[in-house]
């Protein structure tokens, strides 16, 4: 499936249409797991090469300490933030040396490219103690920020993103940095976002094209950490250079290589279990309402996750039976139901009817939700009456705080 497509699934009955589901929700969401070929031009700088990130951190500081195996998150911005100036590159509180006092346009993506875009963002950091959101994590969790975003006079031209250091052994866990690809696929707005945080947590440029640190567009699709020892390059025609963190680089590699790999799992150590169920909420109809044959209904589901962005598995039954199988985003919708006879309306007999919405989170945790309704009036030759079932037992509990659940360690060199 291409990457504008979706992953709408085949409904099994006329009443509740594609249509229906596209006009309630507006969330489907666009595949990109077999996205196009990267479409920034062979050879554009990923970084900002006008921008020289400053070292700080193990090796550079005096009586500075590498957080090593500190679980973190990563919070990509879509928003548009007013950023500060003067209080360094604080992401906890907006600020950069870089675009002091600017007033950052938001991505104009819509909900579902930008789900779509944190989810490629997640999976190049399944390995490692990194959750990746977009929206901002409540205190006192530590995080970095890539402002995904352009300023008012529009991005530098021909590069992808800027980060303002290279903080070696990611001493500092809350800074900020920029991805100014806003209208790209969703693999290239990932790798940038990636490259961006990266630099912020001591990763540098590489010569291996299927590295996240490539320093430029490299003509592969989705690259990722890579294990293997690769060397520090200056620029993007590959010219060694010495390296600002060999201090952290060298506990893996010679002098001047880097293991992206080796060094995010030593950052950040081995990944957080996403154990926390979603939960859905069916909004309307109540629990127990009586409905003409003839009244047309909304059919209003809540889902949420404590993980935002959420791509959920959605599946909507009536009375055990499938109507609707598809992927949303945590939301709530409105599927308007038609009333009256087949193909076009519900076709509901008279009598008790169970409506049961079940979905599934990105890790594969399952929620469900259900409630009945009694159908009146319809005119059947033979009015059927249904038994009503026992009430529905699913738990509409609010997800948890999001909160790294290791303590951090900080050690050093």
């Amino acid at each position: 499936m291409g990457e504008e497509g979706t992953l709408i699934m085949a409904l099994v009955s006329s009443w509740l249409t594609t249509a229906t589901l596209l006009a309630g929700s507006g969330l489907t969401v666009s595949a990109h797991g077999s996205a196009p070929p990267a479409d920034l031009e062979f050879g554009t700088p990923i970084t900002d090469p006008s921008v020289e990130p400053i070292p700080i951190g193990l090796g550079q500081e005096p009586d500075v300490q590498g957080a090593f195996n500190s679980p973190t998150v990563l919070f990509v911005n879509f928003d548009g933030p007013q950023m500060q100036g003067g209080c360094g590159n604080d992401s906890q509180n907006n600020c950069t040396t870089l675009f002091p006092g600017v007033q950052f346009n938001a991505s104009p993506a819509s909900a579902a490219t930008r789900a779509a875009v944190v989810q490629a963002t997640r999976e190049d950091v399944v390995d490692f103690g990194v959750i990746v959101v977009g929206e901002r994590p409540p205190e006192p969790n530590p995080y970095a920020m890539v402002v995904v975003g352009t300023p008012p006079e529009g991005a530098p031209p021909g590069v992808g993103g800027v980060a303002p250091v290279i903080d070696c052994g990611n001493s500092n866990p809350n800074i900020t940095s920029f991805s100014f690809l806003v209208n790209n696929s969703t693999n290239v707005q990932a790798t940038v976002i990636h490259q961006e945080a990266a630099h912020t947590w001591g990763l540098e440029h590489v010569d291996d094209q299927t590295d996240n640190l490539f320093p430029s567009a490299g003509g592969v699709n989705d690259p990722k950490y890579q294990d293997v020892c690769s060397r520090i390059v200056a620029n993007t025609d590959l010219d060694p250079a010495n390296s600002s963190c060999n201090s952290v680089h060298t506990m893996f590699c010679p002098p001047n290589e880097q293991n992206s790999y080796q060094e995010m799992l030593l950052l950040f150590g081995p990944p957080i279990l996403d154990d926390v169920a979603p939960t859905v909420v069916i909004d309307t109809p109540a629990e127990g309402q009586v409905l003409e044959y003839t009244e047309d209904f909304d059919l209003t589901i809540t889902l949420d996750d404590d993980r935002r962005p959420q791509v959920l598995e959605t599946s909507i039954f009536f009375d055990g039976a499938v109507e609707a199988s598809t992927s949303l985003i945590n939301a709530t919708l409105t599927f308007p139901v038609n009333a009256g006879d087949p193909p076009s309306g519900h076709g509901l007999s008279n009598g008790f009817h169970t409506i049961r919405v079940d979905i599934a989170d990105e890790a594969g945790n399952p929620a469900s939700a259900e409630v009945t309704i009694e159908i009146v009036n319809a005119r059947l030759a033979t009015p059927i009456r249904t038994p009503r079932p026992e009430p529905p037992k699913a738990s509409t509990a609010p997800p948890t705080t999001l909160r790294p659940q290791r303590p951090a360690t900080a050690t050093g060199r």
